[in-house]
């Protein structure tokens, strides 16, 4: 007769990774860089665009056209984003690190005066300055850890394929070989 040995498993919080050993190991998977548009409110009641440096995103579905987002519970426009149910991915392009840096930084507003940008109806706020951008409206928010994931609905694209994607790996913004 052949004995089965039962496995236990350690307790996950015992073993998991630190937050600082977590940040790191993902630093290693080279992400592309966006902005992440929606709009606020200004005290008079005028919309107010509002954007934030974001690496956690990808596509879910092509039909209907999904995509999902994560955003720090702390980041200062999800308030923003869960009022106004709508948001714009702006993916960035190899020469827009100093625009990916200035929406990572405080303070939140003003982060719009040095760049161009527009909006179509109804739509986020777009930076023209980005060769890729998807409107989205929000279909589904989750709670997972520190942030939310958020899916979004595309309603509206704009694609200019020509530029090198700005990547982010390990801290930095590295060049594909060849640009």
């Amino acid at each position: 007769m052949i004995e089965m040995q039962v496995m236990t498993r350690p307790d996950p919080a015992q073993i998991a990774p630190s937050p600082t050993q977590w940040r790191q190991a993902m630093g290693c998977f080279p992400t592309g860089v966006t902005i992440v548009t929606t709009w606020d409110e200004l005290a008079d009641g005028r919309p107010d665009p509002v954007g934030s440096t974001i690496n956690a995103f990808c596509s879910v579905s092509l039909d209907p056209p999904l995509l999902l987002i994560c955003l720090d519970l702390k980041n200062p426009i999800r308030r923003a984003l869960e009022r106004t149910r709508l948001f714009g991915v702006n993916i960035l392009c190899s020469d827009s690190h100093r625009m990916a840096m200035r929406f990572a930084s405080e303070p939140l507003n003003d982060r719009f005066v040095e760049f161009d940008w527009g909006a179509a109806e109804g739509g986020a706020p777009r930076l023209h300055a980005a060769p890729v951008f998807l409107d989205c409206q929000v279909q589904d928010i989750h709670a997972a850890g520190d942030h939310l994931v958020i899916i979004g609905r595309g309603v509206g694209a704009h694609i200019d394929p020509q530029p090198a994607p700005l990547l982010y790996h390990r801290g930095a913004f590295p060049r594909l070989s060849g640009q």
